[in-house]
């Protein structure tokens, strides 16, 4: 509370006043400020918040179908516009380029509009790419659906990466996770899954299938003008705390090396999801299993998937272990990975679907942890940028991946056309992610600013003497060290209004401070 008292009130009128020349009309601004302040900030998560992560996650579920709309039949996708499986994946390809390319912009973006207008140029693209594609089917125009995919794909780096930043925004830190879980959980692909293979079995129903994707598109798009754009109050004691801009923020986690190791742990995990997801159709159709069959298995194994995000998000939130779940979930994704090597075979349909699900829940439960645990290591450096740069080497993960599973498809096999090394590489990628788990050993720098915070509001609660405060004025900023190490940089300044020259020195100090921000988080006392 009193380095939202310092940031705000002292901060925003030490300029004025040194310009002034009047030291101690500032430091008495930030004294009668302390003691008409002492009560706790409300912090509560409000109703509407749940409304807002309604709409949001509508958002996310047209954007995954809007994704899933041809990888999950293939084969029709082929014959209708006469090109070959390869041309199709690179329809799911071309999203993973386009995430990787928005992600360089989002966390700027985010922190430019806010919450609800990213929220809303997101469903805009969503609407528009969905409505291009439709135009392009009906004149059956591959390169035309390319463009409206390239429009439409924009719209996921922009409802995904805003994911903890929106958390942040709306609900206290004891909900966070929850929150987080629900725009992680990919609604859309489970019923992207039943519904796309369910009605598109001909090749005259795909007109219709982009169809029913542009209405979906439409009505998750238009609520987000009438959600509000944040909370009365703010959720968090360090929600309205300073931090470092966004390119500031960049140079804090290009030292930050526990940040690099969790980036490559959410970065192939997540990309193992998308490769699969993108070529598991294609992984069991050589063994006699149909598009209707893959679809069910994937919708099933996506199921599966959202329930591990949903078990995760309330666990995190309970009990804050986030690495210890970090060491114990990424063994189990590497043992369902090795399960696949053996078990994909003909009539294999029971096994196939039991192995699918624990590797999906396992992986799926893996994502709150690593995005919760980017925000807790890199803090105070914006969720925005963090989130962004996570999400967007799980893309750049699941691209490369794709293409290499793509690679190794043997024509010559038996059977043919199968992706057998394919698995091989899946389980190897994920024996990588369990051993950079295990390396993992960042702080939780948030929690602990946050109980520190809370600690020092405890110490000043109930203090009405207005002499004590003109004693001692403290400016606390959390920091995130250069080599992952949480830093509480304090100073205390007693004697403030009988001392003017030394709350000069302060101020000549912070407006030093200014012309770096990034002094000012990385400074040790």
């Amino acid at each position: 509370m009193l380095s939202k008292i310092i940031n705000k009130s002292f901060v925003q009128k030490r300029k004025d006043d040194v310009d002034d020349g009047d030291a101690g009309s500032c430091t008495q601004t930030v004294v009668d400020d302390t003691i008409n302040d002492l009560s706790p900030p409300l912090l509560k998560t409000y109703p509407q918040a749940w409304l807002v992560l309604f709409f949001l996650v509508m958002l996310r579920t047209a954007v995954s179908v809007f994704q899933f709309t041809f990888s999950v039949v293939p084969n029709l996708t082929a014959e209708y516009f006469s090109v070959s499986l390869t041309g199709v994946n690179w329809l799911a390809n071309v999203q993973c380029l386009v995430y990787v390319f928005f992600s360089f912009f989002t966390g700027w973006l985010f922190e430019k509009l806010g919450v609800k207008r990213s929220l809303i140029l997101a469903g805009f693209l969503c609407a528009a790419g969905s409505a291009i594609r439709f135009i392009a089917i009906k004149l059956n125009s591959f390169p035309i659906v390319m463009v409206g995919q390239v429009i439409g794909s924009a719209a996921s780096p922009l409802s995904l990466n805003i994911m903890t930043m929106f958390a942040s925004t709306w609900f206290t830190e004891n909900k966070r996770a929850t929150a987080g879980m629900f725009v992680a959980s990919n609604y859309g692909a489970i019923l992207g899954m039943f519904m796309i293979p369910a009605i598109t079995t001909k090749l005259e129903q795909i007109p219709m299938t982009l169809m029913v994707v542009t209405i979906i598109a439409a009505v998750a798009f238009i609520p987000l003008f009438f959600i509000p754009a944040k909370p009365p109050t703010p959720p968090s004691l360090v929600q309205d705390q300073q931090k470092p801009s966004f390119f500031s923020g960049l140079k804090l986690l290009s030292k930050n090396y526990n940040f690099w190791i969790l980036f490559l742990v959410h970065s192939l995990n997540v990309g193992l999801s998308i490769a699969f997801g993108t070529i598991f159709t294609q992984v069991i159709s050589p063994y006699g299993y149909t598009d209707t069959e893959a679809g069910q298995l994937n919708a099933i194994a996506f199921f599966a998937g959202t329930l591990g995000c949903s078990v995760a998000g309330p666990v995190l939130d309970k009990t804050k272990q986030h690495k210890l779940f970090l060491k114990l979930i990424a063994p189990m994704v590497l043992v369902s990975d090795l399960g696949f090597i053996f078990i994909i075979r003909k009539e294999a349909f029971a096994a196939i679907l039991f192995v699918m699900t624990i590797n999906q829940f396992f992986l799926s439960f893996l994502v709150p942890v690593a995005i919760e645990l980017g925000s807790e290591t890199t803090y105070p450096v914006s969720d925005a940028t963090t989130s962004s740069i996570l999400w967007q080497g799980a893309q750049i993960c699941g691209f490369v991946l794709v293409i290499i599973m793509d690679m190794v498809r043997d024509p010559q096999g038996s059977p043919p056309n199968n992706l057998y090394k394919a698995l091989i590489i899946q389980a190897t990628v994920a024996g990588v992610v369990m051993v950079l788990a295990f390396l993992f050993q960042g702080p939780m720098a948030r929690s602990e600013a946050i109980a520190w915070q809370k600690e020092q509001e405890e110490r000043f609660k109930g203090q009405e003497d207005k002499s004590t405060f003109q004693k001692l004025a403290t400016t606390t900023t959390a920091t995130s060290v250069l080599d992952g190490t949480l830093s509480l940089e304090t100073t205390l300044t007693k004697n403030v209004i009988n001392d003017g020259s030394h709350q000069h020195e302060i101020i000549d100090q912070e407006k030093r401070n200014d012309n770096n921000l990034i002094s000012s988080y990385t400074r040790h006392y």
